[in-house]
């Protein structure tokens, strides 16, 4: 049996709809033949038949000219919303009830509830599917460890390396880089599965002088290397669904309380006419020093808090922020977050 829900039945019947079919045509394509037809379709669509079998629901599928595929891809889509709306509601309602009412009617509106809401769906996204789909080679990496590899296995090679010496008049060194160029070179056609490349760059550092046996070696390095990152990739599973809920709901109410900081920032900013465009870059400021107060507030002497705080201004600085624009903003953020810290809300 299949476990039907009533979301399934508004998928089906949308579908029906925009096949521009009626209920009595699905029931005649489907091979219904007898005059309840077009009664157990509309009972399918409302959600009344408990447990239809997969069998009837394809048969639906294919009447209307839809693809069981993209049917649950929608119903995941669907699944995903209804946990998004749960991990909102576990969030306390005062976090999202201090915006409402505040700063009414002033030139600098407090963000919506939509856009935190956005921000957490977002993230959520990234949570739930870190799987093969989601990440992609790391190829600068994967150069790294090839290259010290080469190097490595060439070092070893004595005999090897002392003819290649005596005969071209070079270095040591300039003799693994060839390696090297050769292993980088390799690497790039066979990442792109050109196997003519693998096999014209192989013959063009042979007859450059390099030995066989090395190149050999250093293919086979090549090729441990990207099958290992492969299967690490596809070895990787989602995370359980309570540890996602619980990653979405930490970021969600840090994302609410970060917010009010940043609203207070986005104010300060227009009254002390900085440019617009400048606003990104002090909001950057303004939630590392938020992160320093969360982190350090009440651990620390008050004096090392505020030495911990300068010096983010003065990294800030180097960035090429004014120092009297970050000093106000570090002043905003430290009465901000005494004051909710008051409410028990930091």
């Amino acid at each position: 049996m299949f476990n039907f829900t009533k979301e399934m039945a508004k998928i089906l019947r949308r579908l029906r709809e925009n096949a521009n079919l009626t209920q009595k045509e699905v029931a005649t394509r489907m091979g219904i033949k007898t005059k309840y037809g077009q009664s157990l379709i509309a009972q399918i669509e409302m959600g009344e038949v408990k447990n239809p079998s997969l069998r009837t629901i394809l048969d639906y599928l294919r009447a209307c000219g839809g693809s069981w595929v993209e049917f649950f891809k929608e119903l995941d889509i669907i699944d995903f919303k209804m946990r998004h709306e749960k991990m909102i509601a576990q969030v306390h309602p005062a976090l999202l009830g201090t915006w409402r009412g505040e700063m009414k009617g002033g030139v600098h509106p407090p963000p919506t509830e939509r856009k935190i809401q956005r921000d957490a769906m977002r993230y959520e996204i990234g949570v739930e599917f870190p799987s093969k789909e989601k990440e992609e080679i790391d190829f600068d990496r994967l150069k790294k460890q090839i290259k010290d590899k080469v190097t490595a296995s060439v070092s070893k090679e004595n005999n090897a390396l002392s003819s290649v010496l005596s005969h071209q008049g070079r270095g040591e060194d300039a003799v693994i880089a060839d390696y090297q160029k050769f292993a980088l070179e390799y690497f790039e056609f066979l990442a792109t599965l050109n196997k003519a490349g693998t096999k014209m760059v192989t013959e063009k550092y042979q007859r450059a002088g390099l030995k066989l046996n090395l190149l050999f070696k250093i293919k086979k390095i090549i090729n441990s290397v990207l099958r290992g990152e492969i299967k690490r990739i596809s070895s990787k599973k989602p995370l359980p669904t309570e540890k996602q809920e619980k990653m979405a709901i930490g970021f969600t109410k840090y994302r609410i309380r970060i917010e009010k900081f940043e609203a207070e920032a986005h104010k300060l900013l227009c009254e002390m006419g900085v440019q617009t465009p400048l606003f990104s870059l002090y909001k950057d400021f303004v939630r590392e020093a938020y992160r320093a107060l969360k982190k350090y507030y009440g651990k620390v002497p008050a004096e090392k808090l505020t030495e911990i705080l300068d010096k983010i201004v003065k990294d800030w600085q180097q960035e090429g922020l004014k120092e009297n624009v970050l000093s106000k903003l570090k002043e905003r953020i430290m009465t901000t977050f005494a004051n909710l810290r008051l409410k028990g809300m930091v």
